[in-house]
């Protein structure tokens, strides 16, 4: 199950799921693809790491994050509007309360080919279940090409381009994309992927028990 996190509800989950989801991004991005970003105590971090912040986490047995992405409300200052905003030609910039940012999308590459595609899916999953939830209309987003493609088309999800592949400072190409968030995107992508069952907890699971 993906853990739906952020500062408010941090305390509902078992251990450190937010300290675990910058751990696994410690390993992904700085050692594993050796981004220079900041970093504090094996922990990768930015600026949007804040408390508008929300991080979609998947967690095993042990409580070690395995798969992570962050949610990151248009109305602020954001990403892709503030560092990326020459990726998006084809539209203009989204500011809305109905509009999320998607980012930092991480999976522990030690684990299996399948487990890791399982993952992938259970977030991809968690987008539509959490923006539905939310009252989303639509997640943005900036991926390497072939991310966009193994991540979200291969699960059943057609996004819309908002521009054309362009270089990266470090010279790999990205593309920034629309994501459309519905009911039937999410029955399209649980088709897909078969995952019928409800994948997201936000937090609220155990506030329940305890109230009973």
């Amino acid at each position: 199950m993906i853990e739906f996190v952020t500062v408010e509800n941090v305390n509902q989950f078992p251990e450190n799921a937010l300290a675990g989801q910058h751990r696994l991004r410690y390993r992904s991005i700085i050692e594993r693809q050796q981004w220079d970003v900041p970093n504090y105590g094996e922990m990768e971090f930015d600026q949007y790491d804040n408390p508008a912040a929300k991080y979609l986490v998947y967690r095993d047995e042990n409580h070690t994050a395995r798969g992570v992405s962050r949610f990151y409300p248009t109305t602020l200052p954001y990403m892709l509007e503030q560092l990326f905003s020459r990726f998006v030609t084809d539209r203009d910039i989204p500011k809305s309360s109905r509009v999320w940012e998607g980012s930092r999308f991480c999976i522990d590459q030690t684990l299996a080919p399948q487990t890791r595609k399982r993952i992938a899916q259970e977030i991809v999953v968690g987008y539509l279940e959490t923006g539905l939830r939310h009252g989303i209309e639509g997640i943005v987003g900036l991926m390497y090409p072939a991310y966009w493609r193994s991540l979200f088309i291969s699960s059943g999800w057609d996004i819309a381009y908002m521009g054309e592949v362009t270089l990266l400072d470090d010279g790999n190409k990205a593309r920034a994309a629309w994501l459309p968030v519905s009911e039937s995107v999410l029955a399209k992508v649980r088709k897909t992927t078969g995952i019928h069952e409800t994948i997201v907890n936000f937090g609220d699971i155990d506030v329940k028990a305890l109230a009973a």
